[in-house]
């Protein structure tokens, strides 16, 4: 038996990028210029920002700016660049429930998970959940997890006024239900 353990911030922020399909496994070259938000201000504030995806490259090629760090990655524990760490710290905070809820990134990692998914599968709802347990779970779900995945998209299609015949042609729909698969236990620790 091996304990719980929370991904790192850079490895949850690779794992959004490989779900949604746009991680770009290219090695070396020039760091990606940090997105700036419009809530970062201060001396030595960047001319351009970078893209709010990192151009798709690993967290490893990011750009590091101490006085303009990634709330994300900061939410999860990344070190700041402006002391030493041993080891890093590793918190179980409301914040990081709340960046996984409403972070650009996230939201727009979400959008592209179900841009695929509607692409890559026919419209049927059992190969749609298979398709995305797969992709961020490593597995199939379990008869009990698709019974509930099945009417909690019936309650997205209600909320957003959807009918229940246009379900499978709903990008804002199966959006959600990936954004909420980000929002799991399962998906940020390794159980």
């Amino acid at each position: 038996h091996y304990p719980r353990r929370r991904l790192e911030a850079e490895q949850i922020r690779d794992a959004l990028l490989t779900v949604s399909g746009r991680l770009d496994t290219m090695m070396y070259g020039k760091p990606v210029p940090v997105h700036i938000t419009p809530f970062m201000q201060g001396r030595g504030k960047p001319g351009k920002s970078g893209p709010i995806d990192g151009g798709g490259r690993r967290s490893i090629y990011q750009e590091v700016r101490r006085n303009f760090l990634e709330p994300m990655m900061l939410t999860f524990d990344r070190p700041l660049p402006s002391t030493t760490f041993g080891k890093r710290n590793v918190t179980n905070v409301p914040a990081q429930s709340l960046i996984m809820m409403n972070d650009p990134f996230v939201i727009q990692q979400a959008e592209l998970m179900a841009k695929n998914l509607m692409r890559e599968t026919k419209p049927v709802l059992e190969q749609r959940f298979d398709w995305i347990f797969e992709r961020a779970y490593s597995r199939k779900p379990a008869a009990e997890e698709i019974a509930k995945a099945k009417e909690f998209i019936s309650q997205l299609a209600k909320l957003h006024n959807i009918n229940e015949n246009d379900i499978n042609d709903s990008l804002v729909i199966w959006s959600d239900y990936c954004h909420s698969i980000f929002n799991s236990k399962e998906f940020i620790y390794l159980i």
